[in-house]
């Protein structure tokens, strides 16, 4: 496989050392107009990986392109390369407007062979696909309520950062992967929801809602209360607790308590995160070549889209 690799920070590091790696790449061709080369000697001299200090000018050689540059400049590589029937693998959130939303659902409905996910990757934690399983076998009983906290910490990435605008939005931006959970777990996509957001804080920049909130509601599935706080000076920690009347589970950063049902399962000793950052790049690129396989694993686009909505309020 021909992969492109658009933005080289943090992110997108981190999805080079699983394409690196990957039994299926061929060939890496990496994009950043800001990229620092300061790159393992060894990588950058490896004929396989080209690196760019310069924006794509995309074509159809490539194969599969992963989209790790802010937030906001997602949409325009989306379309592109959907248009050129690439697949597309894209850092969360897939977007960030109601109106980007209708332009990527209209491009995958004219170009239905290019498959496309993003990297909700807390559903790759083996803990959570323990949950899962349980969860779909009963083991939690009846209908169940939910309470999710996202908090994320890092106040000086809304000063310092591309995030720190009047348009950011914190439930896309960290809740998103709770929401995403929720409907994972629960192999329910169609909920109703109630949306909040609040400024709390009073630390600069004064235009951002540090604060959101999610209520969805399903009368198969019962009710989750999910909430966001972006100001609180807590190390990065998702926590999700699900009670039913047969079961519970309390997933606390890395402590995890159980009871009834899930008593003494030793849910404790599986990651409450996933193994790396590029573990759901890795199944959709194993399905791509061995279709079918894995796709459980990583957000189908109806599944994404889903998602996206009851984030958006739609």
């Amino acid at each position: 496989m021909n992969v492109a690799l658009i933005g080289f920070g943090k992110a997108g590091r981190a999805l080079f050392e699983t394409l690196a790696v990957n039994q299926y790449t061929r060939s890496i061709h990496v994009y950043d107009p800001a990229i620092d080369f300061n790159i393992d000697p060894i990588i950058s001299r490896n004929e396989n990986f080209v690196f760019h200090d310069s924006t794509i000018d995309m074509d159809s050689s490539f194969d599969l392109v992963v989209v790790a540059t802010p937030d906001h400049l997602h949409k325009e590589y989306i379309l592109k390369a959907i248009s050129l029937g690439i697949s597309c693998f894209v850092e969360k959130p897939l977007i960030t407007s109601k109106v980007d939303l209708t332009e990527v659902i209209n491009a995958i409905d004219l170009n239905p062979g290019a498959k496309i996910t993003t990297n909700l990757i807390l559903r790759a934690s083996p803990l959570f696909v323990e949950i899962r399983k349980m969860f779909l076998d009963g083991a939690f009983g009846s209908n169940v309520f939910i309470e999710g906290k996202y908090l994320y910490g890092r106040w000086e990435k809304l000063v310092n950062g591309w995030r720190g605008t009047a348009d950011y939005s914190v439930i896309l931006g960290g809740l998103i992967h709770l929401v995403d959970l929720v409907c994972f777990v629960s192999n329910e996509y169609n909920y109703d929801c109630k949306i909040d957001f609040q400024r709390l804080t009073n630390k600069l920049p004064s235009d951002v809602k540090d604060f959101g909130s999610i209520v969805l509601t399903s009368p198969n599935i019962g009710v989750a209360h999910l909430a966001t706080s972006f100001s609180t000076p807590v190390d990065h920690r998702r926590d999700l607790a699900i009670y039913g009347d047969s079961g519970w589970v309390e997933v606390r950063g890395a402590e995890v308590r159980t009871g009834g049902n899930l008593a003494g399962l030793n849910l404790e000793k599986l990651p409450a995160k996933s193994i790396s950052k590029g573990d759901l790049l890795s199944a959709f690129i194993y399905d791509m070549n061995n279709e079918g396989a894995v796709e459980y694993l990583y957000p189908s686009k109806n599944e994404m889209i889903q998602v996206l909505k009851l984030c958006l309020g739609l």
